[in-house]
């Protein structure tokens, strides 16, 4: 029988997040870059002005970068902290 080490699944799980996490955030700094303006300013600014169809779909996928930026680092925090079950 293979015995592994709840610190092991930890370290498994934390080197996937963060290579995940590294990919969101390259994908936050390019839109960040490609306006540059925050992602607050973009928003009201694409929501203030008349409809450009390029800006709505960044709009659109820089809005779904910040949610899975969220969810990976809460992700990150439960497995730091031992917040997690095995099934």
């Amino acid at each position: 029988m293979l015995t592994i080490n709840k610190s092991d699944i930890v370290d498994g799980l934390l080197l996937g997040l963060m290579a995940d996490m590294h990919v969101v955030k390259d994908k936050l700094v390019y839109f960040e870059n490609k306006y540059h303006v925050s992602y607050e300013v973009f928003e009201q600014t694409v929501k203030n002005q008349e409809e450009d169809y390029k800006q709505w779909d960044d709009y659109i996928e820089w809005k779904a970068y910040r949610h899975l930026f969220e969810d990976i680092s809460r992700k990150i925090s439960d497995v730091k902290n031992a917040d997690f079950e095995v099934t």
